[in-house]
């Protein structure tokens, strides 16, 4: 199937906004304006191969400049050869009849300030140098250009009604999934469901890997399977069902929400960008003139070449929302790998749990196990950095009560030895 064909089938099948397709890039037009360009050339003297001949040989520059309008300017200049060896016979005569009439001596003055900053060589402003007029080829690029940045707009506007669609997540989230005050209040709060929802959703990297062998952003079908790997999960263990509050399905609904319209927004800027790569390529099998090359960086335009909206949306989505509720991991002791109770901040500023801290200390291990610094030896309960303990407290109070539970067993285990720790706290007194 012809890529013009897919094009026009895609904008049709993924139900993208209708204001969107009509902002896509304008495929079968351009190919229609190609033709034309096609047609100047050849009617010059410039077929495919004698242009091909003449910048392989540096006897040609091809650029797109900017002029006072803003728009992209094609420039062709060409040297006519002293031998007509390399060319078709009439190819040779045009050039041949250029170079020996009066406009074809030099390069027009005009250009004269513009070829030194726009990557046109010296030498090409010398005697004999041709300027080739080129208008079909300008369509075409004022076309091409004014697309993509109508398409720049179209993703900046998107970009802005996610925001804050973002923010107003953020805010529903942070209130469902607020810790409340001690573990009998805690039912009337989602925290541990949206935690788990929220871990699931990081490990399922939805727009970014962070894969050493396939790291980076996700194109928008591997990041469609795994927007369905995570929905599937959350399914799977029935978060949803566990909710307490009706509004955390509501903030549930519009998170995917977001999500898909993110990844539609992907799936659009992929389309058009693959629709500008081929029409360049296109542009090029038909011309030789190169322009995949200068195109781009004359164009200029970032977020249509060079980023993806996802970048920006993640972040502030990990930033207002995901941040939201804290995750354990994030508030692991390094050495036991399990939550930081109570947390000691050493003197180089690196926390453990005092369990570990206390173990160092009795087996006389005095290096931070982080930075190697002698700061051990030197912790006391004067290190207890009391304002985590208390955020700790607050948002992991499970975690918090069994981390205690599990140091008072192994004081008791260094106290008292091994079987005072292992019997059954249910079974009655032996001795009594």
């Amino acid at each position: 199937m012809k890529f013009g064909h897919a094009f026009k089938e895609a904008l049709e099948g993924e139900h993208y906004p209708q204001h969107w397709v009509e902002k896509a890039i304008p495929y079968r037009q351009l190919k229609k304006v190609l033709g034309k360009v096609r047609e100047e050339l050849i009617g010059q003297g410039y077929d495919p191969d004698t242009l091909h001949r003449l910048l392989a040989d540096h006897n040609a520059k091809y650029s797109l400049e900017t002029g006072d309008s803003q728009l992209l300017q094609p420039r062709l200049v060409v040297r006519p050869l002293p031998s007509a060896a390399s060319l078709s016979p009439v190819s040779w005569e045009k050039l041949k009849a250029l170079a020996e009439s009066a406009a074809a001596v030099s390069v027009d003055t005009k250009h004269d300030t513009s070829e030194s900053t726009s990557g046109v060589g010296a030498d090409q402003q010398q005697p004999g140098w041709v300027n080739i007029p080129l208008n079909s080829d300008a369509r075409f690029f004022n076309i091409l250009q004014t697309d993509v940045g109508e398409l720049d707009t179209l993703q900046s506007q998107e970009r802005r009604s996610m925001n804050d669609n973002i923010s107003a997540l953020g805010n529903e989230i942070s209130e469902v999934a607020r810790p409340r005050k001690g573990l009998i209040k805690l039912s009337k709060s989602d925290l541990y469901r949206w935690r788990e929802i929220f871990e699931l959703y990081l490990a399922a990297q939805v727009f970014f890997s962070t894969n050493e062998t396939a790291g980076g952003i996700r194109n928008s079908e591997r990041a469609r399977k795994q927007l369905v790997w995570f929905q599937e999960e959350v399914k799977t263990r029935q978060l949803l069902q566990k909710f307490k509050l009706e509004a955390s399905s509501n903030a549930y609904s519009q998170f995917l929400a977001l999500n898909a319209t993110l990844l539609q927004n992907v799936q659009f800027q992929e389309l058009n960008q693959t629709a500008v790569i081929k029409i360049i390529k296109k542009f090029d099998k038909q011309t030789s003139l190169g322009a995949k090359t200068v195109f781009p960086t004359a164009l200029n335009s970032a977020s249509f070449f060079a980023e993806s909206i996802a970048k920006d949306i993640c972040a502030q989505m990990s930033t207002e929302v995901l941040a939201i509720v804290p995750q354990v991991a994030d508030y692991t002791c390094t050495i036991c790998l399990s939550i930081c109770w109570l947390p000691i901040r050493l003197d180089c500023d690196h926390t453990f749990c005092i369990r570990c801290m206390i173990k160092m200390q009795n087996r006389r291990k005095h290096l931070c196990p982080l930075c190697r610094a002698k700061t051990v030896e030197h912790a006391t309960d004067v290190n207890i950095d009391v304002n985590l303990m208390d955020f700790l407290e607050r948002w992991f109070p499970k975690e918090t009560k069994e981390k205690q539970t599990y140091n008072e067993q192994e004081r008791r285990k260094e106290l008292y030895g091994v079987a005072i720790t292992d019997s059954d706290p249910a079974s009655p007194c032996n001795v009594m």
